[in-house]
């Protein structure tokens, strides 16, 4: 018999993301903070199917199901969420409460601002001399157990990249829907071979970095950690928010198919004096996603970079259709990390940011 979830704990719990801090005036910073709020519950007979379900889609036994990495996946997808609650956020000795309460399906977001001076005091420096604010986050009455987050202080000016995760940096065939589920629930996650070293040295000249995925806030933990066990550049992260009820896989796939154009935009408006490097692949819609953005900000992205992936790859057709009435010089496509770093030079070659709370 699998058993997934069915915890008699049923306090409730907070997921929250690493973010970041954008200045509003020389005065005062805004952090952006999102999460969910959840509990624990037993599976309901409905829920046991779709598991059920899952592996037969992913053509696996009930043995398969039964191994720690498939309950450790799947688990999150099945949780309760925790709506209305009065969510507040800590920055040293200084608490703000959000705006809005949780949502029905457990999210929380908001943007509370604190002084420069606050920020000043709590502050600490990274090994590249860039800023991060530790911050905590409860709520009102103790509802949940108090949660630590990381707030990364972007500079007024610099490079930031934005980057998908699913086909750019971490292989997950997300054109075969079977072989996207097994790398979803049952195999360790891989990384595209070179991209982690890349990327490296994109941080170490002054580039700040931005997860932006299509995949679930289910998936945060084994995405954060495949991130930091693999030697990539700590970064925040911005995930889909997703909400089961009663049509998981269905959802799934359907979720792959949304982009992830809302998060990038609120970026380019709190970091308008920033230049933007995005990073994609071809096997979803990432070109034509970015393309568009550039078209709306041409001064903030410097340049796109899109992974050809062979499932989906970058045809003649595709190419003109995406540049017809655009620069072609704005997007470059790669096959391997070591032609992205080349091409890349034009962006990154001896370039160097500095950071600080001014």
């Amino acid at each position: 018999m699998i058993k997934i979830g069915g915890s008699n704990n049923l306090s409730a719990q907070i997921v929250t993301y690493p973010t970041y801090g954008f200045q509003t005036d020389n005065l005062g910073w805004r952090i952006n903070v999102a999460g969910m709020a959840f509990q624990n519950s037993p599976l309901t007979l409905r829920q046991r199917m779709l598991v059920k379900m899952l592996g037969k889609t992913m053509k696996v036994d009930e043995e398969t199901l039964s191994c720690e990495i498939f309950k450790n996946r799947v688990s999150p997808f099945f949780v309760e969420a925790e709506k209305g609650l009065e969510v507040r956020v800590t920055v040293g000795e200084t608490t703000v409460p959000l705006r809005k309460r949780s949502r029905k399906n457990g999210h929380f977001f908001g943007s509370p601002r604190f002084t420069k001076t606050i920020i000043e005091q709590v502050a600490e420096t990274d090994e590249f001399g860039r800023l991060r604010v530790p911050y905590s986050i409860s709520t009102v009455g103790g509802a949940v157990e108090v949660r630590q987050g990381v707030a990364h202080l972007i500079p007024r000016q610099g490079i930031s990249v934005i980057s998908d995760i699913d086909d750019t940096i971490k292989e997950s065939q997300v054109a075969d829907r079977r072989e996207l589920l097994v790398n979803t629930f049952l195999r360790d996650f891989r990384s595209v071979s070179g991209m982690a070293s890349v990327y490296r040295d994109w941080q170490a000249s002054g580039a700040e970095f931005h997860y932006v995925s299509s995949s679930p806030w289910q998936l945060f933990h084994p995405l954060h950690k495949h991130q930091s066990d693999n030697g990539f550049p700590s970064g925040t992260m911005h995930l889909r928010n997703f909400r089961l009820r009663d049509q998981l896989l269905k959802r799934v796939m359907m979720l792959r198919r949304r982009g992830k154009a809302t998060a990038i935009y609120k970026m380019l408006n709190d970091l308008p004096d920033r230049k933007f490097v995005l990073v994609g692949d071809s096997a979803e819609k990432d070109p034509e996603i970015y393309l568009k953005i550039w078209r709306r900000h041409p001064g903030q992205v410097k340049g796109i970079f899109i992974r050809d992936i062979q499932e989906r790859p970058m045809i003649e057709e595709r190419i003109r259709k995406l540049f017809r009435s655009s620069s072609d010089s704005i997007c470059t496509v790669f096959t391997d990390a070591e032609t992205l770093a080349r091409d890349a030079t034009k962006v990154f070659g001896g370039r160097s940011t500095t950071s600080g709370v001014s």
